[in-house]
């Protein structure tokens, strides 16, 4: 059985992807922005070029996602430091499989996981060490991805990211190259409820992982903490980048401003305010991508033993 020492160190060097969900949860809600300046033949275009992009879509079988969120919080003493977040990894559709291979590492704060899925199996990781998740876990996966229409947006969707189901008021910017591929340039804004539900979707993953025990993170964003995020948000902005030939998202962002009103925030913890900037990046479509199983195989209950130590710790 592996250590529960070992188990510790590797959760804790793994980089700090996916709080991702509740930042964006924190971040991407309610208020009321500016429509961006544009005619109405842009809007129908840059609707119609993200719905290419977000259906069925052969191009966008394999390929490298790189996600990264930083966080600005005032009024909360366990937020006092900025901090960041990222999500890594590739994926891969095999043929005979409308579920993804993937291998991304994602964490909360300073600590950290890999999640695999691999030929029709799926795992949780510490360090080289994995453990295959349970059925209703796999399920959860499974149902998750169905969301999805191709092999990128079946990827984010098992991590609640979407931009496709958050954006409005779409307008095309103009075009541009990133590394060396025509892209256009969509600006957006953002629908708070829709962010806010798939912020609960990846909760409810790492519930079902242990993570939020172990970490004493909250299982769930509740009704009356969104309802008080939506009143709050004072700007919210973002953008998206799709290849003009194989319709794949290459990039999308988005950056928010909130500010808690002064009798709502002990219901947030005692935030005031808070700055969300988001950024994800996809790189090598079309690339073959080699996914395998981990080096080494431990029972899932090796690793809620590993997670009952790392909250014991806390």
């Amino acid at each position: 059985m592996i250590s529960t020492a070992s188990a510790m160190r590797a959760f804790s060097r793994t980089p700090r992807p996916i709080i991702l969900l509740a930042a964006m949860a924190i971040a991407s809600c309610g208020g009321e922005s500016a429509d961006p300046a544009g005619s109405s033949a842009s809007s129908a275009d840059a609707d119609a070029l993200v719905q290419r992009s977000s259906g069925p879509n052969a191009a966008a079988s394999s390929g490298r996602i790189e996600g990264e969120i930083e966080i600005a919080l005032k009024g909360s003493e366990a937020f006092a430091e900025p901090f960041s977040t990222t999500l890594s990894g590739a994926f891969s559709v095999r043929q005979d499989s409308a579920f993804p291979d993937y291998e991304i590492e994602m964490g909360v704060g300073d600590n950290g996981v890999a999640l695999t899925a691999v030929g029709g199996r799926s795992y949780v990781s510490l360090g080289s060490t994995g453990y295959e998740l349970p059925a209703a876990v796999r399920r959860r996966l499974l149902r998750t991805s169905a969301r999805g229409a191709n092999g990128l947006t079946r990827t984010l969707e098992q991590f609640g990211i979407a931009p496709a189901r958050w954006e409005t008021e779409r307008r095309v910017a103009g075009t541009e190259r990133i590394d060396g591929v025509e892209v256009t340039h969509i600006t957006t804004s953002f629908v708070a409820g829709r962010i806010l539900k798939d912020a609960n979707t990846l909760l409810g993953l790492m519930t079902s992982l242990g993570i939020t025990r172990a970490l004493g993170l909250p299982a769930s964003i509740s009704a009356r903490a969104r309802r008080i995020i939506v009143a709050g948000v004072q700007t919210k902005r973002g953008e998206s980048w799709i290849a003009t030939r194989d319709k794949v998202l290459r990039k999308a962002g988005f950056t928010l401003t909130f500010a808690i009103a002064k009798a709502d925030r002990p219901a947030l913890g005692g935030i005031s305010s808070g700055t969300v900037v988001g950024m994800l990046d996809v790189s090598e479509i079309g690339t073959p991508q080699r996914i395998a199983e981990p080096r080494s195989l431990r029972p899932f209950s090796d690793f809620e033993l590993a997670l009952d130590v790392i909250g014991d710790t806390r």
